[in-house]
């Protein structure tokens, strides 16, 4: 005969399978439970599967619990990080908006930097100049090689030059904007002036603590003691990008300014629909530099490459721009940034070098 228990969902929940003498089987509940539920006098050869039911059913809520336990506690799979692309560059970086190092090779080997001066040469014309200025165009100015074709005896204005100076990289315009602010400042020659420029030029890096920068002219050809790092021109970029005024000269496809026609020669542009500024730069010491920066989802990410080959240096920084946002976004905004900056990476002032000053 069989007995159930008083209370069947205490039975079920707690009870335990214990043997009595030969051919008997019972299963009880704690005393606490409020019951007893007994199997009596059963033949263990043709009964025991009652035995063995009863117990499967009380091992099913436990292990239903235990395996609710262990899907609550154990954490969601992290998301994989896709591997870098690399680059033919010699030297390349990525930085982050939160001047994270993102990628690494060779950022603080100094190289000659070709045009990409460029954009210290601008930063130094928005900091110190007035744009609205009328500049007469002197028979110095022409530099010659890349030019935005200036013709001596003309005026234009200082933020005509700009364009000049970003979209086709005209030397003559960096060499306009030096002179002219050089002598805004007191300058009595060309060559005076022009210095009193790129003193300008060095001082700032200096304010930025870029520690492997120096400049000896505003247009970045070859000269010996002129030299950059990929990390130190991401900082530059994003130096940059600071001032609307650049962002905005950096992203015109083409403009007519005071009379010439200006055309952008960076094909960054063309390549991606995010990329909100960038400079390019060859010489022949130099080889292929860029610099590039590109948003999305209210972050941004900057990429550079410095020796590159001419075949490959616009994809390589297209790649690691890519890469860089997916890399972003996987890890999120970081643990250390300070709450009421968030969101406003574009409005900040480039800080030390990632690690220290």
């Amino acid at each position: 005969m069989y007995w159930r228990s008083t209370d069947r969902r205490s039975c079920l929940n707690r009870c335990q399978i214990r043997k009595l003498p030969e051919g008997t089987v019972a299963v009880t509940t704690d005393p606490t439970a409020g019951g007893v539920c007994t199997v009596g006098k059963t033949n263990a050869g043709r009964r025991g599967w009652v035995a063995r039911l009863l117990l499967s059913l009380c091992l099913i809520p436990t292990l239903t619990l235990s395996l609710s336990l262990i899907s609550a506690s154990s954490p969601a799979a992290a998301v994989e990080e896709p591997d870098s692309p690399g680059t033919y560059s010699e030297s390349a970086v990525v930085l982050s908006d939160y001047n994270e190092v993102l990628y690494d090779k060779n950022a603080h080997v100094r190289y000659a930097m070709a045009s990409t001066t460029k954009m210290m040469t601008a930063i130094v014309a928005v900091r110190y100049g007035d744009l609205n200025a009328q500049v007469l165009i002197d028979e110095s100015d022409i530099v010659g090689e890349a030019s935005m074709g200036l013709i001596a005896g003309t005026t234009i204005s200082l933020h005509g030059l700009l364009y000049g100076l970003l979209l086709p990289s005209g030397n003559d315009a960096a060499h306009a904007i030096a002179r002219s602010i050089g002598e805004s400042r007191g300058a009595t020659t060309p060559e005076a002036a022009v210095q009193n420029f790129v003193d300008l030029m060095n001082q700032t890096a200096q304010e930025y603590q870029l520690r492997d920068t120096h400049y000896m002219n505003p247009h970045g050809l070859d000269e010996w003691g002129h030299y950059s790092t990929a990390f130190d021109l991401a900082i530059i970029l994003r130096a940059a990008l600071n001032y609307p005024v650049i962002r905005d000269v950096m992203q015109t496809p083409s403009i007519n300014a005071d009379g010439y026609d200006i055309w952008n020669h960076n094909q960054m542009y063309a390549i991606r629909d995010d990329v909100i500024g960038g400079k390019t730069g060859f010489t022949d010491n130099a080889g292929f530099c860029l610099t590039g920066a590109a948003q999305r989802d209210g972050r941004f990410v900057i990429a550079v490459v410095m020796r590159d080959d001419g075949e490959n240096w616009y994809y390589d920084v297209s790649n690691l721009l890519e890469w860089g946002l997916e890399v972003e976004a996987i890890r999120g905004i970081p643990t250390n940034a300070i709450p009421k900056t968030v969101g406003t990476q574009l409005n900040q002032q480039p800080g030390p070098r990632f690690g220290g000053p």
